[in-house]
């Protein structure tokens, strides 16, 4: 029998080599340890090459005393390909054909359980306690204790001349996310689909405030706003602005109404076309980006709205949808389902770079916390294909009220601040999974999902 482990392995803390060492007792004769994105090196996702992460790896698997081998996997951006993709891996590098039967599966990601689980592997669930390797790592970088966390091999590792400093170097750039761009280079297939997903909707409730002329969609994406825009808007031109290649990418090969279609690769928090030459800048699902990607500074959307009314001429229009934090208030959250209260485990504690969240267990299926750090639980609770990286962003950045003022700030006259609500959202993924209440228990309505800004230059 095979024990397949898989992880990306930045660190090995304390409690993951003790459980190691328990594996000895388990009916395994091997171990095959998957490092995976191998190939990725130098992003908050990725902050290690692969040599320095087997360094703290291997004499770990050591102390197990049972044979093992070490494999690297590069990473595949197809995910349904990915348990094909290493067992062929397994097989080139070390010679062995792993086979469900005869294999038992051991990792800390449920969207890697479920996929070998699908193909009819027997996936253990084993829970470690203690810090998450990205959390010894943020541990690293922010400065605070970390070595009575981790393994004595990691603690060499951290502790080589200029490693800190590497990773701090990495984790303190502001204009990039955990893959080293503004989009999300780990699955772009699935954020891009999760963005298309809401494309009707997003066009009914932006269509009617744009103005024609010169359209910038900041934070393009896929382009698919762009696609639909220029056939609504004929005689307009329009430029997508991305921070990603691979999604200008994507937009390159799409199929506009219009040959007057530009695409610019830049960060959308500053001027990125002529000054004065767009008549509608368009921010959408973005500026909680802007916020969390900039360390949760709040001046990054003023800059971005500033930058905006330079790009846009007399008369134009800033145009924005995003997610709305609530008004400040205390709530309660009633957790419906054992998926639900072990994913408020982790978001209480993760939430934010590991800022985590204030709040009071009332009973063990019902917490108490601020109505903006439950609203962020609620906006990401589901989105556990990209875990690492939602659960780190601030979906809701401002109230709608905060909206208006910052428009006020950057020149722009407010012209519509509205709250909205996604139906489906609310059906598939509130309903049944959480009741809100407020701390008399009393039920609240759901909150909104969305906010639409529109500002108006003089």
């Amino acid at each position: 029998m095979f024990a397949l482990l898989l992880g990306r392995f930045h660190a090995v803390t304390k409690a993951q080599a003790a459980w190691l060492e328990r594996l000895a007792s388990e009916p395994v004769e091997r171990l095959v340890c998957v490092i995976t994105s191998a190939n990725h090196a130098g992003t908050r996702r990725n902050p290690l090459d692969v040599v320095t992460r087997e360094a703290m790896l291997v004499p770990a698997l050591a102390r197990t005393g049972r044979p093992f081998d070490v494999v690297r996997i590069d990473d595949v951006p197809d995910s349904e390909a990915w348990v094909a993709h290493v067992l062929r891996q397994v097989q080139a590098q070390a010679g062995l054909h792993l086979e469900p039967g005869m294999t038992r599966v051991y990792s800390a990601n449920r969207d890697v359980d479920a996929l070998f689980s699908a193909q009819g592997f027997t996936v253990v669930s084993s829970q470690v306690r203690g810090l998450t390797p990205h959390e010894l790592v943020q541990r690293v970088v922010d400065g605070r204790p970390w070595r009575d966390e981790a393994s004595p091999e990691t603690v060499s590792v951290y502790e080589r001349a200029g490693l800190v400093d590497q990773l701090r170097g990495v984790f303190h750039q502001k204009l990039l996310n955990d893959d080293g761009e503004l989009g999300h280079l780990r699955d772009f297939g699935s954020y891009g689909a999760q963005m298309d997903a809401s494309l009707r909707q997003k066009l009914a409730e932006l269509v009617r405030w744009i103005t024609p002329g010169h359209v910038v969609d900041k934070g393009c994406g896929t382009g698919k706003l762009l696609v639909e825009l220029s056939r609504l808007l004929p005689g307009s031109r329009f430029s997508g602005v991305d921070l990603s290649r691979e999604f200008l990418r994507v937009c390159d090969e799409n199929t506009y109404a219009t040959d007057d279609v530009s695409l610019v690769f830049g960060n959308v928090v500053d001027v990125c076309v002529p000054a004065g030459s767009a008549t509608t800048v368009i921010f959408s699902s973005v500026m909680h980006e802007v916020h969390s990607y900039s360390g949760y500074d709040p001046t990054q959307i003023d800059r971005a709205l500033s930058n905006a009314h330079v790009e846009l001429a007399t008369g134009g229009r800033v145009l924005i949808r995003d997610g709305l934090s609530p008004e400040p208030a205390t709530w309660r959250l009633e957790l419906l389902t054992p998926q639900t209260r072990e994913t408020f485990v982790r978001f209480s504690r993760e939430f934010r770079q590991g800022r985590g969240v204030t709040c009071r267990y009332v009973s063990d299926d019902v917490v108490e916390l601020s109505s903006h750090d439950a609203n962020e639980f609620l906006c990401k609770k589901d989105y556990l294909k990209n875990w690492h990286i939602e659960v780190h962003e601030e979906f809701g950045p401002l109230t709608l009220a905060q909206w208006g003022e910052a428009l006020r700030r950057a020149g722009f006259t407010p012209l519509h601040l509205e709250a909205t609500h996604n139906p489906w959202i609310i059906t598939n993924r509130y309903a049944g999974t959480v009741r809100l209440t407020d701390v008399a228990g009393q039920p609240l309505p759901w909150p909104a999902t969305n906010g639409i800004v529109v500002g108006q230059t003089g």
